[in-house]
């Protein structure tokens, strides 16, 4: 008899400490999983923000050049596009699938504009009653 009720408390004890140990496990599983990573990816607004030179093709001179301003303050993600000699604020600024999309007003014409961002060069296109124009850039890196 004494055999057995050693036994029980030796099987006693590996079982406390097999449910010890699947306890832990299970809390920590994914800090012990390799290649896991539960970060989203930076294609959402974050992926925008700073300041980006660009250019359009075929577009009329003024438009030709300029720079993005793409800011986000109290939740609000803003552009404003500098042309030659002025700024446009941006309408209707989202972001939807990695894509930034918005609208301005320039000189009474509306243009449609959808950009994206791949690490720091951007492309995409503008649209008007005058046509598809393509835009490309990149990001612009101000000294400190």
């Amino acid at each position: 008899m004494g055999n057995f009720k050693a036994i029980l408390k030796l099987g006693f004890v590996v079982y406390t400490l097999l449910l010890g140990f699947s306890s832990f496990a299970s809390k920590n599983v994914d800090r012990l999983a390799f290649g896991v990573n539960k970060t989203p990816a930076l294609f959402g607004e974050e992926n925008f923000l700073g300041n980006w030179k660009y250019s359009a093709e075929n577009v009329p001179y003024e438009y030709a050049k300029g720079i993005l301003f793409i800011s986000k303050k109290e939740g609000v993600l803003t552009v404003v596009v500098a042309l030659r000699g002025r700024e446009s604020k941006a309408q209707d600024v989202r972001v939807e699938d990695n894509t930034l999309t918005f609208y301005l007003n320039l000189e009474g014409q509306i243009v449609s504009v959808s950009i994206n961002a791949e690490g720091d060069k951007i492309s995409g296109k503008a649209s008007s009653q005058d046509g598809v124009f393509q835009l490309t850039g990149e990001r612009r890196l101000d000294p400190e």
